[in-house]
């Protein structure tokens, strides 16, 4: 994954001023809805703001999509050792 650091720096400091800048609003919508955003909502909303206004935000993506690939536990991977464990007994 080739990432282009001075380009990506822009890009972080534009998705912070935005999400600066709508973060209040979101905690107010939170409480009056009676809902959580979540950080994958915000993030959706983050670069639907971009594509509106036609900001380009390739390396700030490509880091996104890494990071929501991966694995937020590894029960995946302790289900495995488990289940092998159970059948050499």
């Amino acid at each position: 994954m080739k990432i282009n650091n001075d380009q990506l720096f822009d890009e972080v400091v534009l998705a912070k001023e935005y999400l600066q800048s709508n973060w209040e609003q979101w905690k107010q919508e939170e409480t009056t809805r009676d809902v959580i955003i979540s950080s994958e909502e915000k993030w959706l909303r983050l670069f639907g703001h971009f594509k509106k206004n036609h900001i380009s935000a390739p390396n700030l993506i490509k880091m996104v999509k890494y990071a929501f690939c991966l694995s937020g536990t590894s029960a995946s991977v302790e289900r495995v050792f488990f289940f092998d464990e159970q059948c050499m007994d």
